[in-house]
């Protein structure tokens, strides 16, 4: 297993959750200094399509004010007919510290044509991966405008094994309610580390973890098992 080669982050999506009020953030934390507080404890977040819709600049540049400068943000995109101009316009405060945006249509065809323009936009940007609704694989020219853009598919954690073969920007998705023993989130990032990569590119692997009800010490234990199997580039 070569895992010089690999980076793992480990995000939430989002870091606004009820159950996190009982066991995470302090009971007199004000609201808007929950992104300080996770951006303490964490490297990095996912921020949903539902959040972005209705930011603005001011926003963005208060997310950057309040994390450090070395803390990542991955931007989830739905919209197909999202004004790409005005959402370059909105994240330019992030700078260096947008690092990478997660493509989710809603509705897409088997070739991925319905994506081809947002593909082109939102790879100028950012590195991107795509993650495509559950009844939805890609035929071959899906797949060959996927390679065009260098770009992976997300793999989700419960089925069978990631299937990425560049390096570059990948997203593994942990879903549903389980609670993951720290054995299965090694199981897991083993996974990653031990896909194959063709290309001489470094692959950074995203590990999302997309619950109802996330554990912040299944988090922590997940960002820990990462940083033990990673080997650190010397």
């Amino acid at each position: 297993m070569s895992t010089s080669h690999t980076e793992i982050i480990v995000a939430a999506r989002g870091w606004s959750y009820d159950n996190w009020l009982d066991n995470f953030y302090p009971d007199d934390l004000p609201e808007d200094w929950q992104l300080a507080y996770y951006s303490n404890e964490f490297r990095a977040v996912v921020v949903p399509a539902r959040e972005l819709a209705a930011l603005d600049a001011l926003e963005v540049e208060r997310w950057v004010e309040d994390t450090p400068g070395e803390f990542e943000f991955y931007l989830e995109v739905e919209d197909l007919l999202i004004d790409w101009d005005a959402f370059v316009e909105t994240v330019k405060p992030l700078g260096g510290q947008l690092r990478g945006i997660l493509l989710r249509p809603v509705e897409v065809d088997e070739d991925l044509a319905m994506i081809a323009s947002s593909l082109d936009a939102a790879t100028s940007q950012a590195p991107v991966c795509v993650l495509l609704p559950e009844d939805v694989g890609p035929s071959q020219a899906g797949r060959d405008l996927l390679q065009q853009h260098g770009v992976e598919l997300c793999w989700n954690a419960d089925e069978g094994e990631p299937g990425w073969r560049g390096g570059g920007f990948t997203v593994a998705r942990v879903t549903g309610n389980k609670h993951y023993t720290p054995r299965e989130w090694r199981e897991t990032i083993e996974a990653c580390l031990r896909c194959e990569n063709t290309s001489g590119d470094k692959r950074r692997v995203l590990l999302m973890v997309e619950q109802e009800r996330p554990d912040p010490d299944a988090l922590r234990a997940a960002m820990m098992i990462g940083d033990m199997l990673v080997i650190p580039e010397i």
